[in-house]
């Protein structure tokens, strides 16, 4: 009795603030009835129902941005796991909330009836009709545009998002974390198309990944099944792409259908070595990414993109393939995160050996045009290695930082500037005064770092993954100097999501 009593323990807290829901006795017959409630405001908020023959106050958080800038904002509504709050939700996650600070949207909280939410009599509670309701509310406030309304869930609230994508058309996409559809929601028709963006560990005992009977005695579809049942109900093409991408220190494999109605996208992602967890490490912001696959799949307007990319072998991609470039993988990446009509164009003004002093000459002869929408520039590592001085650099950086600029109509923000990588770390460089080379790299990227610093340009620091070159060969390509494929996709990795804020 106590190994039973145990068990029973560990599935009602395992989840703690992320958590699935549990069983519970099944639920009898209710009648919701839900009174009027106050217009929203900022902070704790209200609704009352009626539930098991007792008026229910049902509590919500609103978080606006900081500064109210824009006439209206999206609003996001993220459900918490079994076991959790809505402030919690907020508080575990800075991410979300700097998100919201930077006017991106208004967030939503909602707070689950005793803890957790009923997707499949897991309560008495309506939680649909609580979820119209907070929507319903929101009309009365003309900062919310209801045109653009998003959930995301994590586990039992991951259910619940899936179930009101099903049976509402409250919102414009969804993001259910760590929770598929069950069998009989799967059967379920949806009101309208919607973005989803779909994450499964592989490794998930409480949720099955492959389907079957999980927590709280629910019957799941498989990972797969669910995300290729959004893309059946919507149009799409059924035959995804993929590709694998690395989120902390996790791969992740990506599948992506396309051609949906509405120029709506379904997405799922496999963490091949996590359960029924959103762990990447602190460096990696999961909300950051939802919220740019909302956006780009929500747009009515098409988008021609140009992109530059100035420097030298290291943007070139010497030794790796054609498409294996950082410049290249980004685009690559850009374009699984924009719609279907949005086109992009790269144009690289690079060459192996190249110093400052040579891509300031090239810039002249190539006369770049004035209207990309970002560049990137990552130039030194010749300066270094032609022992060339220093106050070259000093001087010749701060002319191609202008002349980037200029690349981009004049806007600052549209600039990137990635740190030089250290090939002190490679087989080709620890036998050459490994101290040297390193001490010579830090005293140009902490140069360019602090002229970013004090100008408020963007910089990008990768370096420490190209010092990683020795203890993973797999980080070095064939030549034995240069970062491989897999180094540049972990640059990036750290590009992407500054690429995309500055491409809205």
């Amino acid at each position: 009795m106590k190994s039973v009593a145990l068990l029973y323990l560990l599935l009602l807290t395992a989840c703690g603030n992320g958590g699935s829901s549990t069983p519970s006795p099944q639920p009898q017959a209710v009648t919701s009835t839900p009174a009027a409630a106050a217009p929203p405001v900022s902070g704790q908020n209200k609704v009352t129902q009626t539930i098991d023959g007792q008026r229910v106050d049902r509590t919500y958080l609103i978080r606006y941005p900081e500064t109210l800038a824009e006439k209206n904002y999206p609003a996001v509504l993220f459900f918490h796991g079994d076991g959790g709050f809505g402030e919690e939700y907020l508080n575990n996650n800075p991410d979300i909330e700097e998100l919201i600070d930077s006017g991106k949207f208004i967030g939503i909280f909602p707070d689950g009836y005793n803890q957790r939410w009923n997707v499949n009599g897991e309560t008495n509670a309506d939680d649909v009709s609580f979820i119209s309701l907070i929507v319903n509310n929101l009309g009365s406030d003309e900062r919310f545009n209801l045109n653009k309304v998003y959930g995301v869930g994590i586990s039992n609230g991951a259910g619940l998002v899936n179930k009101l994508a099903k049976e509402t058309s409250m919102f414009a996409g969804i993001a259910p974390l760590i929770s598929q559809q069950t069998v009989s929601l799967g059967q379920l028709v949806p009101n309208q198309a919607v973005s989803v963006f779909q994450f499964n560990g592989a490794m998930d005992d409480l949720v099955p990944f492959n389907g079957g009977t999980g927590v709280a005695e629910n019957i799941f579809m498989s990972a797969q099944e669910s995300a290729e049942n959004w893309a059946s109900n919507f149009n799409c093409d059924m035959a995804p792409s993929n590709r694998t991408r690395v989120w902390g220190e996790e791969p992740v494999e990506e599948f992506t259908f396309t051609g949906c109605l509405n120029n709506k996208k379904i997405r799922y992602f496999v963490a091949a070595d996590l359960g029924h967890s959103t762990s990447f490490g602190e460096s990696f912001s999961l909300y950051t990414l939802i919220w740019s696959f909302f956006r780009s799949t929500d747009r009515d307007n098409v988008l021609n993109l140009k992109l530059l990319s100035l420097g030298d072998s290291y943007t070139i991609g010497q030794a790796v393939c054609d498409t294996c470039s950082f410049p290249e993988q980004l685009k690559e990446s850009l374009v699984f995160e924009y719609s279907d009509r949005d086109t992009l164009n790269l144009q690289v003004i690079a060459k192996t050996g190249w110093t400052t002093t040579d891509l300031k000459t090239a810039i002249v002869t190539e006369n770049p045009a004035a209207d990309f929408d970002l560049v990137t520039l990552l130039i030194g590592v010749n300066n270094q290695v032609q022992n060339r001085p220093f106050e070259i650099y000093e001087a010749e950086f701060i002319e191609l930082v202008e002349s980037a600029i200029s690349f981009v109509g004049g806007d600052a923000n549209k600039l990137t500037v990635v740190s030089i990588p250290d090939y002190a770390f490679t087989p080709f460089g620890e036998f050459r005064n490994p101290f040297s080379i390193s001490s010579g790299i830090d005293l140009l990227n902490d140069y360019a770092r602090n002229y970013c610093e004090e100008n408020g340009l963007t910089y990008v620091y990768i370096t420490d993954i190209t010092r990683q070159g020795l203890e993973d060969p797999m980080l070095v390509a064939p030549d034995r100097l240069h970062p491989s494929a897999l180094a540049y996709s972990k640059f990036v990795e750290r590009l992407l999501p500054v690429a995309l804020e500055k491409l809205q």
